[in-house]
């Protein structure tokens, strides 16, 4: 029998400008987004990259949201992200194009 769990899947971070994995579901483990933010803390647009990849580097079939830019003080909710599902040894990556810029939170439900 499947035990489906709310959960804090990322976050709150702060994303880096370099391509990283920030959750990936442990095995036996499926992962469900429902809600995906960026919040751009800082006094300057910036932009975002996010996607879901099967391990490595996000590559252009993997990313999902693309240099997309986020003005000053803005928080985007991801529609791009919303509902994606990550089976066992995928990985969610992001990164922002300023340091400490964009605060990240991931929500959805697990899958047991």
């Amino acid at each position: 029998m499947t035990t489906i769990t709310p959960a804090q899947l990322v976050g709150p971070v702060q994303l880096g400008t370099a391509d990283a994995s920030l959750y990936s579901p442990l095995t036996p483990v499926a992962a469900q987004i429902g809600r995906a933010v960026f919040t751009n803390t800082s006094a300057s647009a910036t932009t975002i990259t996010a996607g879901i990849t099967s391990g490595g580097a996000l590559g252009a079939s993997t990313t999902m949201i693309s240099a997309r830019t986020i003005a000053p003080g803005e928080t985007y909710v991801s529609p791009e992200l919303a509902g994606a599902v990550l089976p066992s040894g995928s990985q969610l990556h992001a990164n922002a194009g300023a340091a400490a810029s964009v605060t990240f939170t991931v929500s959805g439900i697990l899958f047991q």
